[in-house]
């Protein structure tokens, strides 16, 4: 074989490779993609459900201090009832907003942006319904009371105030614990689906190698 000759099949057999290594990437690219958009498809869902959640409370901590206008204690727990349910909704419709934009036909870097931006708004709003329902438990069980009639801030007023103080302490130590060990409680928050989306994360580096 002459020397030319020889130097055009490394050519030709280089240009081969390099496209073998483009095909390759794509492919592990939109491999990457189906699997990303289905773990995010079961955090879609879980999202879905707060959101019926938080819309019951909504609605029933809503009617229950509008029934009992004339009632302020009462009103007091349907109102709190009523506020942790629209924190559900919100935060949930802000994470659906956002996995409803993570595009795959952007670059990569893009799509590792909004993955990011995803886990720190899921990281915020873990941090606030955490704090929040450290002390939820309390009117929820004072209006659960009130349906076997028995009204506890009328019959001892110190019950429900301990109560509360609980409630405020483990809300205190909750965002204590938040603010000495945030890796922890990050790693917490993002368990389930969006871990797994987190642990993608690392696959997109390697994509932009």
């Amino acid at each position: 074989m002459e020397l030319h000759e020889l130097e055009s099949a490394w050519k030709t057999l280089d240009a081969r490779v390099a496209r073998q290594e483009v095909e390759l990437t794509q492919l592990r690219s939109q491999n990457f993609a189906m699997r990303t958009k289905g773990k995010l498809a079961r955090a879609s869902l879980g999202q879905s459900w707060q959101i019926a959640v938080g819309l019951l409370f909504a609605v029933w901590g809503g009617g229950y201090w509008f029934d009992h206008l004339g009632t302020p204690h009462l009103v007091a727990y349907g109102l709190a009832v009523h506020a942790y349910g629209i924190a559900l909704l919100a935060t949930a419709i802000v994470l659906l907003v956002q996995l409803a934009n993570v595009d795959y036909a952007l670059p990569v870097s893009d799509v590792q942006e909004r993955l990011l931006r995803l886990r720190r708004t899921r990281i915020r709003c873990e941090r606030v319904l955490w704090i929040a329902g450290a002390v939820m438990w309390v009117p929820i069980m004072m209006i659960a009371l009130r349906w076997i009639h028995f009204d506890a801030w009328l019959v001892n007023p110190w019950f429900v105030l301990g109560n509360l103080a609980a409630g405020l302490v483990l809300a205190a130590g909750a965002a204590f614990v938040m603010w000495r060990k945030p890796a922890w409680f990050a790693k917490l928050a993002m368990e389930g689906p969006l871990a797994d989306v987190e642990r993608q994360l690392a696959d997109l580096e390697t994509l932009r190698a």
